[in-house]
């Protein structure tokens, strides 16, 4: 049997809507192949290439599928406020992979995170899985839901969580913000922040677990 990898495909939602489109090309350009591949560069195939201007693959090694939603929310916070789709497809590769660009390598990997693009643009949520297993749904329905409380998020909670993430302490941030310690706890509360981070460990933790370097 050969080798599988994990492959992610991302594309830019409406991109030719985009009024400074060619600025927005460019950040994308540097975000994908300048940041990405560098933070990330031990637990990748093929390096991540931007292919049609407005979208990019990459291919990461199987056993660090389970980097493939951190890499996605690093490409996300990096090109916010613009928004992306992604699809991440686990399966073999027909061709063998060019570890110093993406787009010259072909296989069942890159056809399930096609797919996953597909369904992502047609339906919620913007991040599909295709791993092959049976708990892709279930996968794919956590995401969701985690998208549907992040939507509903007020300015002030996306401060308070930007804050606290980079902080580390409701203490720090209330010092920050001259709130009250409550006051940021009860904000972290109803933004449902520690159901989603909870959600997010559980889906690395899957990938990790079953595919990871054991």
């Amino acid at each position: 049997m050969g080798m599988n990898y994990c492959a992610i495909i991302g594309d830019i939602v409406k991109s030719r809507q985009i009024n400074n489109r060619y600025e927005v090309q460019k950040k994308f350009i540097y975000v994908i192949e300048d940041l990405v591949n560098s933070k990330y560069s031990g637990y990748i195939a093929s390096k991540f290439t931007v292919t049609l201007g407005d979208e990019f693959q990459g291919l990461l090694y199987e056993e660090y599928s389970y980097l493939s939603y951190e890499i996605i929310e690093f490409i996300s916070q990096n090109m916010d406020p613009v928004k992306l789709v992604y699809g991440i497809g686990i399966g073999s590769m027909d061709i063998e992979p060019n570890p110093d660009i993406a787009i010259r390598s072909d296989g069942p990997a890159y056809h399930n995170a096609r797919k996953m693009v597909m369904r992502a643009k047609e339906k919620k949520p913007s991040v599909c899985y295709c791993t092959g297993s049976i708990e892709d749904e279930l996968i794919n329905s956590l995401i969701y839901l985690m998208e549907v409380s992040t939507n509903k998020m007020t300015a002030k909670q996306r401060q308070i969580i930007k804050l606290y993430n980079e902080l580390k302490s409701q203490r720090s941030v209330a010092d920050k913000l001259k709130v009250t310690q409550g006051t940021v706890s009860r904000i972290l509360k109803n933004a449902c922040y520690y159901q989603i981070k909870y959600a997010k460990q559980n889906i690395i933790g899957f990938l990790k677990q079953k595919y990871g370097d054991q």
